[in-house]
This record gives structure tokens, C-alpha cells and sequence, in this order.
């Protein structure tokens, strides 16, 4: 968002929180939450789209999956036991995902290991009796055999067909009344409940392969499950970034392309098309096709690359200082060749077992076959919202144009009762909005707790610790910290601090991405670095699923990252170990 920078004030009624945690799996957390909803989300994107569709959807996709009955997804119509909102971000919750671990047979540290890093903070899992259920452990057990063996996923294909058809079909917004865009992005937002069902089950047996590796795996071979994973193969989040590549390469090859670049992005767009007709088509097809992508692009309210272009051209803008040697296929060939060596490790230390080979065939397949079906399901959820993005956005610049509001995207403070007023008389509701804007970038400044417990009081959120008042130690010359590994390898360069993939201009070949969290839109510029480290995160995260794609070493849930480790310093990230080194202060 911009314009209207005027802060507001927080409070512990915040209009899109839940009305309570769920009791029954009472632990939640940030984690996971952060790679989608990495800041507060926008009053539209919570009453529109998530409250009343995604939430119940990931519960009810929990049932579909197999790890809960679908008594138990609705057992509290106030308190979906999946998600929920609290001080204006979004929690997963830990128990219905542990439940998960329990009744396959993993149990709930395994889970906890794939999804939340193991982290010392979170709660440990306290048995009920209802935790033992003998139908959904044979549900799970069926799910997880077809998960080992399956080729195909049915339900996620449908989902893609029926996100590519909305996106296909869009129809002319310019012919569109105001009471006709609100109700067309209305119509869109049920499709969310459905296309849950391929995000949650795609990521949640995302960790199936995984832990079956890694049962395989002896403290001597000195190697995680995902140095045998390596390259999925078919990872869409990580398409994009051959697509800019090929872009980045007109760029380089045109002097005055060049030229245009080397002046800003800014301003861009007005002349590409008489500048350089061959790059402008080219573009215009990108965002055709991935401009659904862009910086918190769960929450509806956000940019997409559609919706503001300069986005993917400073991406493009660093991929063009690479030399051509340095594409993203070339590492993802670096990146598959260390994978391919690491299992024949493995192979030859299991070949006394046929037995044992054998699984590890099945876990290595599926590993790489439900990372990408993860991101699949991610980027067919992201799709729908987005064309009710944009429908809105038409509505938003019409309120702008007419005085109404500030700037366009002041459509996504409004709630969705509010919509039929802005329709009719815009002035009865426009001041609550721009009020609950100002309010609203005051929960941008919350450090929420990382782990929410629904047993525990509700920490007032006057309690809630700031992130002005925050600090972490600087890191000193020699010093190592220690996280999860998350994608093999090892790498130095200099350390880069980036909290907004709107600022990279600072950004060149080579340099270490630091970073709080990532999500797919950062995902072209893990081809410019030389390796991650993510402040939040897990090794089923997108940061670590998209950096073992291209190849690229990485650390996740380094706590306090972009504090800790100095702007400019050399660092040797090394993502087998999962630690990060600062050689010299650069």
C-alpha cells in the first residue's frame, strides 16, 4: 500500500480476528503463515476471501486428506481447527497438523521437524484421548501408500483447470458496473474452499517423502533428506524465473533496452512497446501468463505483477547483470548433479538391502513429485484471488478518480458489507475506511508471537512487543550461527538485506540474500543470489523448495536474520550444515 502513511491504533478487537482459537487443537503458529501472509492482512482479504471460504476449507481439507474426521473439521463453527487470525496475521495451527504425524505412525516430532523447524518455542503436544483414531490412521495409511506411489493427483489437476479457465475467461471490466465487478469477485471467492483441498494435502504429504529418507539415513553419511532431494523438476512457482531469464537475455543483448534499464524502472511501461516492440510482447505475454504472482499474493489486497509491472522488471533488471553461464538451468544442473551424487551415496551403503533400496526409490519420487505438487496447489489458490484482485482494483481507481478515496487500492480496508455502499453512496463509508487504514499499519509494528496456545490467556495486544522496540545482536567477524539446512551446498558473497523485493537496486550477482521470509514472488531473484538465509522458515518451506530448484545453498529459521547478520558483510552460507559465518565485515 501507499499514500496515507498516517499510523492508527492497534486494539484486541481488530475486525477480522477470529472470534476464538479452537480449543481441541489449540496450538498454532506463524510458521508457514509467514511464506503467504508475511505481514497484516488486508480487512477485504480477511472478510471476503478468507474467513468465510479458505478457513473452513483448510479445515474440511484436512478431513479430505484423511487426518481428521469431518466431525472433528467442524467441530466449533466459531473455531476452524487449521487456521485462524489473530493481532491481524494469520496462524497455521500445530495440533491438527501433528494429529497428522500421530495417527500415520510418524508421529508428531516428524511433523514438527518438516513444517516448524523443531523449534524450541513451540508447545509440546499434549495426548488426548481422542488422539488414537483407528479410521483416520487407515485413512492416512492409505493416503500415505498412495502418496509413495501415485503418478497422478486427479483433484489438483481439476483445481489447475478450473484457475486457468477463471483466468482465461476474465471478462471486459471496462463493460462492468461497479455493482457488477463486487459481485463478480464475489462469485469468485468459494472457488477458495475447493482449491484448498490440492494445497493442503499437496504440501501436508510434501513431508511424507522426506521423513521416509531420512529414516534411511545414518548419522555417518553426514546427509539430510534434502540433499538426495535436490531439483523437483516441476516446481511452478519456480517457472517464472526461466521466463524472466529469457527476458533478462533481450535486455542484454539490446544497447538500447540497456540504456532504458540502467535509468530506473520506473516509468517503464509507457514506452516499452515503441522502444522495443520484441520485449514489450514478450513481457506482456509473462504477465499473461505469471502476473497473478507478486509479494504477499495470498492476501488480495496486495500488489501482483500484474498489477504493478515495475515489480517483475526490477527483478528482470538484476537477472540482466548475469553472464549467460549463470542461468537458472544451468543451476538447477549443478543442483541435480550433487543431488544424484548424494544418492549414490546413499545406494551403495543400503545395497546390502533390496528392501531398502527399494523405499528409498519410492521416498526419492515422491519427495520430488509433491514438492511441486505443493506449489501447484499454492499457485491455483493464488490464481482465483487474484482475478477478484483486480476486478476490485477497476472499482478502487473509479472511487479514486471520483474523490471517493485516496488511492485505488484504499478499496481493501473496506469490509464486505461495505461493498454495497460504495455502490450506492460511497460517502456513508469512506471515512470509517481511510480510519481503518491508518489503524491497520499499526499492526504492521507487532513482533506477534510466534506460537499461540487457545489454553493460555490472550496476551492483550498492548503487551505484544514491537518491532521499532526489537533488537537482535549484531554478529561479529568469525562468528557462526547455526539454523535449519535447508538446500545442500555452500557459498560466500556479500550480504544483502532485503525486506522488499520493491528495493533491489542494490542488489547484484553474487550477493546472499537475507531476507525475513520469502514467498514465490521473490523466487527470480534467488537466481541473482549466490545463496538464502530466511528468518522464519522450515524445510518444507518455499524459500528452501525453490532454492533446492535452482540449486542454490540455503538457511531457514534463523531467527532475528536480518538483524543479526550486517548489510554488506562477507558471509559463507552453508546449506547443508545450516550455518551461516561471518568471514569480515566488508
Amino acid at each position: 500500500m501507499t499514500a496515507n502513511n498516517e499510523i492508527g491504533q492497534v486494539s484486541d478487537d481488530w475486525c477480522i480476528d477470529s472470534a476464538s482459537l479452537n480449543v481441541r487443537f489449540p496450538v498454532y503458529t506463524r510458521f508457514n503463515a509467514n511464506d503467504v501472509l508475511p505481514d497484516p492482512i488486508t480487512p477485504l482479504g480477511a472478510d471476503l476471501i478468507w474467513n468465510p471460504h479458505i478457513l473452513p476449507g483448510f479445515s474440511n481439507a484436512y478431513a479430505d486428506m484423511g487426518a481428521i474426521s469431518v466431525a472433528e473439521a467442524n467441530v466449533d463453527p466459531n473455531a476452524f481447527p487449521a487456521a485462524a487470525f489473530r493481532y491481524g496475521h494469520m496462524y497455521v495451527n500445530v495440533t491438527t497438523a501433528r494429529l497428522t504425524g500421530i495417527r500415520s505412525g510418524l508421529g508428531w516430532q516428524a511433523i514438527d521437524a518438516q513444517f516448524f523447524g523443531s523449534h524450541p518455542d513451540a508447545p509440546p503436544h499434549e495426548d488426548h484421548p481422542d488422539d488414537g483414531d483407528p479410521i483416520t490412521s487407515q485413512r492416512l495409511a492409505e493416503r500415505t501408500q498412495w502418496t509413495l506411489t501415485t503418478s497422478s493427483f486427479p483433484e489438483i489437476e481439476e483445481d489447475t483447470r478450473i484457475a486457468d479457465r477463471l483466468r482465461a475467461q476474465r471478462p471486459d471490466f471496462a463493460e462492468m458496473s461497479n455493482a457488477a465487478l463486487v459481485a463478480y469477485a464475489r462469485s469468485l471467492a468459494p472457488y477458495e474452499r475447493m482449491t484448498w483441498r490440492g494445497e493442503l494435502v499437496g504440501g501436508a504429504q510434501a513431508a511424507i517423502g522426506p521423513a521416509v529418507i531420512g529414516s534411511l539415513l545414518s548419522p555417518e553419511m553426514g546427509l539430510s533428506p534434502f540433499d538426495l532431494v535436490g531439483p523437483a523438476g516441476d516446481v511452478v512457482s519456480a517457472q517464472p524465473s526461466y521466463a524472466m531469464w529469457d527476458l533478462s537475455r533481450l535486455v542484454r543483448a539490446d544497447a538500447g533496452l540497456t540504456a532504458l534499464f540502467d535509468a530506473g524502472v520506473d516509468g517503464i511501461m509507457p514506452v516499452l512497446k515503441d522502444r522495443n516492440p520484441q520485449f514489450h510482447q514478450q513481457f506482456m505475454a509473462f504477465l499473461r501468463e505469471y502476473g497473478y504472482r507478486g509479494p504477499s499474493e495470498w492476501d488480495l489486497g496486495a500488489d501482483s505483477w500484474e498489477t504493478k509491472p515495475e515489480l517483475p522488471l526490477g527483478l528482470i533488471d538484476r537477472m540482466r547483470l548475469l553472464d549467460d553461464d549463470q542461468s537458472p538451468a544451468a543451476r538447477r544442473a549443478q543442483g541435480l548433479q550433487s543431488a544424484e551424487e548424494a544418492v549414490a551415496r546413499v545406494t551403495e551403503a543400503l545395497s546390502g538391502s533390496a528392501e531398502a533400496l527399494g523405499t528409498l526409490q519410492l521416498a526419492l519420487a515422491s519427495a520430488r513429485r509433491f514438492a511441486g505438487y505443493r506449489e501447484l496447489g499454492k499457485s491455483n489458490c493464488i490464481k482465483v484471488i487474484n482475478e477478484a484482485r483486480v476486478a476490485l482494483l477497476e472499482m478502487g481507481k473509479r472511487l479514486t478518480a471520483e474523490g471517493h478515496f485516496d488511492h485505488p487500492r484504499q478499496i481493501f480496508m473496506a469490509l464486505d458489507g461495505e461493498l454495497d455502499r460504495l455502490v450506492l453512496q460511497p460517502d456513508l463509508v469512506v471515512d470509517a475506511i481511510k480510519q481503518r487504514e491508518k489503524d491497520w499499519r499499526a499492526y504492521f509494528d507487532l513482533e506477534v508471537p510466534l506460537f499461540l496456545d487457545a489454553r493460555a490467556p490472550r496476551v492483550p495486544v498492548a503487551q505484544v512487543k514491537r518491532k521499532s522496540a526489537d533488537s537482535f545482536p549484531v554478529a561479529g567477524v568469525g562468528e557462526t550461527m547455526s539454523a535449519i539446512a535447508a538446500s545442500a551446498g555452500q557459498a560466500s558473497g556479500r550480504a544483502r538485506v532485503i525486506t522488499d523485493t520493491a528495493a533491489l537496486t542494490d542488489f547484484e550477482p553474487g550477493d546472499v540474500l537475507i531476507a525475513p521470509q520469502t514467498d514465490p514472488s521473490w523466487t527470480p531473484l534467488f537466481v541473482v543470489a549466490s545463496a538464502v538465509v530466511v528468518g522464519v522458515g522450515a524445510p518444507n518451506s518455499h524459500a528452501m523448495i525453490v532454492s533446492r530448484e535452482l540449486g542454490i545453498p540455503c538457511v531457514a529459521g534463523l531467527e532475528g536474520a536480518t538483524q543479526r547478520i550486517p548489510d554488506g558483510a562477507m558471509v559463507t552460507v552453508d546449506g547443508s550444515a545450516g550455518t551461516v559465518t561471518i568471514d569480515s565485515l566488508g
